[in-house]
């Protein structure tokens, strides 16, 4: 199962700062996240698509088709938008 790594917020929503998830693409995993963890949902979902400003990241990679596949080896890596000064 990849290794999904929550950053921020979104580790104080899911409870944890990682999980294994169940998903051969990145949009199987996302969707067996936010089912496991239904507040993070409406954090990283819009109508089904990644929200405007979430960064997910595959071993280090930047992802923008959410058909990409990953294995069992891969680490997926959630960012929340984050602001500051």
């Amino acid at each position: 199962m990849p290794l999904v790594k929550l950053y921020a917020n979104l580790r104080k929503l899911a409870g944890t700062k990682e999980v294994s998830i169940t998903g051969t693409t990145i949009r199987e995993v996302l969707n067996e996240l936010v089912q496991q963890n239904p507040p993070l949902s409406e954090m990283i979902l819009q109508a089904g698509e990644v929200r405007p400003l979430i960064v997910i990241t595959l071993n280090g990679h930047n992802v923008i088709d959410l058909a990409t596949a990953v294995t069992e080896q891969d680490m997926v890596a959630i960012f929340p938008p984050i602001a500051g000064g």
